[in-house]
């Protein structure tokens, strides 16, 4: 535009001195349709300067406003996704410091970034479950756009209705490149759904992969044969040998939980001889029921007199008590054995220890 500016301004110059150069006065006319404009070169050529300066002024202005536009338009917009980013980022980091009231509060009257809404959504989700908000964490996960759904599985599974994508966690599961993560999230969504057939077919999936680590076979075999406590030992039975040895800590749990000691005594007698297996036989027996096990209290107290100190036995012996209804030996045992580590995992089991024998106070205790 600048350039052309001066071009005219150029050839107008050229046109103002010509006729001075040539000692003539020099005439312009121009004529349009029924419209005439005729006068000197000189007159021509100050109006021309004149016009070319007003269209240089104006061009300025022009671009001067537009300039104006631009720039706060770019600023209120560019504050505007300042302020999308921040919610998202104070919404991460109050999650991580489990802040969750805070999440909900800056997401809730906050907008993000598009990109990020889906993670806006989950976060809103989790906030929910938090909060015991079940319906409103539901509520949230089908605004997730589908092809995102996956990664919020863990948020579908705590909201106690994972049923929404076990057709897509089954696809992904049975595919060849399955994850460990889809592996294992698949599995937990079938123990919730209890579609325990299914999970019996795909239990040695699980294992020739080895996605689950001890205490997640554990949980697993736990929900699975609770489902099945009329029939655990036969459940236990049929599984192949090697997830029997997976098995086997949950089985025990299981058999304890449902007045089954009895038939479970021999192995149990078996760990008392094996001081590794001590805090595991302790958090089998803290499960126990009504039962009948002379024998393994025998065995306890037998090994208890060698290793008077040891509290996982002592601990073992105080939960057979229990199970057995000598609620006197229990409570004197949970008088020695219990601690700040262990009290809250026995806590329930020295109530009923305490209660049975009239010792209210020491019962109220464990619950402060």
């Amino acid at each position: 535009m600048i350039g052309l500016i001066v071009l005219i301004v150029a050839i107008v110059l050229v046109l103002a001195i010509t006729p001075f150069v040539l000692d003539e006065k020099g005439y312009v006319l121009i004529s349009f349709n029924n419209t005439t404009i005729e006068g000197t070169i000189v007159s021509f050529c100050i109006m021309a300067v004149i016009s070319a300066t007003i269209l240089f002024l104006t061009y300025k202005l022009v671009r001067y406003l537009l300039s104006i536009y631009h720039n706060t338009k770019h600023g209120f917009f560019a504050r505007s996704e300042e302020r999308k980013q921040a919610a998202i980022e104070q919404a991460l980091w109050s999650a991580i410091n489990d802040d969750y009231e805070l999440v909900e509060q800056t997401l809730s009257g906050n907008s993000v970034p598009s990109k990020f809404e889906d993670i806006r959504l989950a976060l809103l989700a989790k906030a929910a479950l938090a909060n015991n908000e079940a319906d409103k964490a539901l509520e949230r996960l089908f605004e997730i756009s589908p092809e995102q759904q996956l990664n919020v599985a863990k948020l579908w599974i705590a909201s106690g209705d994972s049923s929404a994508i076990e057709s897509q966690m089954r696809a992904n599961a049975d595919s060849k490149k399955a994850t460990p993560l889809e592996l294992k999230l698949y599995a937990e969504i079938l123990v919730q759904q209890q579609h325990f057939s299914a999970l019996e077919d795909f239990l040695p999936r699980l294992l020739r992969k080895k996605v689950l680590n001890d205490t997640q076979w554990t949980q697993l075999f736990n929900a699975y044969f609770n489902a099945h406590s009329d029939k655990i030992t036969e459940k236990y039975k049929q599984l192949p040998k090697k997830l029997q040895a997976h098995a086997n800590t949950a089985y025990l749990m299981q058999m304890a939980k449902v007045s089954q000691l009895s038939a479970i005594e021999s192995d149990l007698i078996k760990m008392v001889k094996h001081d590794e297996q001590h805090a595991l036989l302790a958090n089998i027996l803290s499960n126990a029921t009504s039962a009948e096990a002379v024998k393994l209290q025998s065995s306890i107290q037998e090994r208890l007199k060698k290793d008077g100190a040891n509290n996982a036995l002592l601990l073992s012996l105080a939960c057979l008590a229990n199970a057995q209804g000598d609620y006197e030996l229990a409570a004197k045992v949970f008088d020695k054995a219990l601690n700040i580590e262990n009290k809250k995992q026995f806590a329930q089991q020295a109530a009923l220890s305490y209660k049975n024998t009239a010792q209210a106070d020491k019962a109220l205790v464990l619950y402060q």
